[in-house]
């Protein structure tokens, strides 16, 4: 891209080159991921194009600050700014051939697409990546502060909500609370299901009696055992039934109410004015301790914005 620039613009300021150069950059990004053969073509604003700027904007203040000069600034500042977003689009899209710059929708519902089964695509291990490059520049945007911190809340959000609510079982009993058969549903199915096998059984035992097959003895022994058999089921699974439902109806709520501490914190980034970072540090850790398993780097850069200016 340096070849691209004329004699004259090496004159101007080091921060109008840089800025320059970030709108240059990001313009020929966004061209080549659309595939357009005029990398310096306008472009239109996109989420991508937005993190791009962003980025690029908090690359070069930081150049300025350090008093870096403009072509260290591109091949040693500026590419790692731009590799964070073009990292971090890769993460959330999926086939590769896939030209959306608006990757990632921040006024849809999460439940909403939970329960309609439209859960986005994230690779978890690649976005986590992204964040711990991202904490390794020297430089910070807020914009992408509060894009890491709401995806990283989202991919727990995501990943918890599918396995609770769309859980594919392949014919296995299934493991979610939410989509387990009600217990006392399956205390009259498993009532049924012993009535025809032990009544099969006696039924038969007598059968063969009238044949002749076996003696009444056996048969009425036979039928006896299984009438004792049914009782003594029945019995124990009435004993366990309140039991179990009060322990099928705890972890419902306890799911329900994960789930909810999580779309109350997603829904909490919907600000477009500043965020305390502290409150949602508190929100997540007050989620954790009652079960929620976030990504590991959720809390590095929430403490790394706290550290900072505390909000984002």
């Amino acid at each position: 891209m340096q070849e691209g620039f004329h004699d004259n613009q090496r004159n101007l300021r080091p921060r109008q080159r840089m800025q320059n150069i970030c709108t240059e950059a990001v313009r020929y990004d966004v061209n080549a991921t659309l595939g357009e053969d005029d990398r310096q073509k306008p472009i239109n604003r996109s989420l991508y194009s937005y993190l791009l700027h962003e980025m690029a904007e908090a690359s070069m203040k930081y150049a300025v600050a350090e008093n870096i000069d403009p072509d260290e600034f591109e091949t040693d500042v500026l590419s790692g700014a731009l590799a964070v977003v073009q990292n971090l689009r890769s993460a959330l899209v999926k086939d590769w051939n896939d030209k959306t710059l608006d990757f990632w929708d921040n006024h849809g519902s999460p439940v909403d697409k939970i329960n309609a089964d439209k859960v986005p695509y994230i690779d978890r291990s690649s976005f986590e990546s992204v964040a711990g490059d991202y904490l390794a520049l020297p430089y910070r945007s807020q914009a992408m502060d509060r894009f890491l911190v709401k995806v990283l809340i989202a991919i727990e959000l995501y990943a918890f909500g599918d396995e609770m609510l769309n859980e594919k079982t392949f014919g296995f009993p299934p493991v979610s609370p939410l989509k387990q058969r009600h217990v006392v549903l399956a205390y009259f199915r498993g009532l049924l299901i012993n009535g025809i096998i032990f009544g099969g059984i006696a039924a038969l035992a007598l059968f063969a009696a009238s044949k002749g097959w076996i003696g009444e003895t056996s048969a009425g022994w036979t039928s006896g055992a299984c009438v004792a058999l049914f009782v003594l089921l029945g019995t124990i699974s009435a004993f366990a039934l309140p039991f179990a439902w009060y322990a099928q109806a705890k972890a419902r709520r306890n799911v329900r109410k994960l789930l909810l501490a999580m779309t109350t914190i997603y829904n909490e980034l919907r600000s477009n004015g500043p965020i305390s970072a502290q409150h949602i540090r508190e929100r997540v850790s007050s989620a954790a301790e009652d079960g929620v398993v976030w990504p590991a780097p959720l809390f590095a850069v929430l403490d790394d914005i706290i550290a900072r200016t505390g909000r984002f």
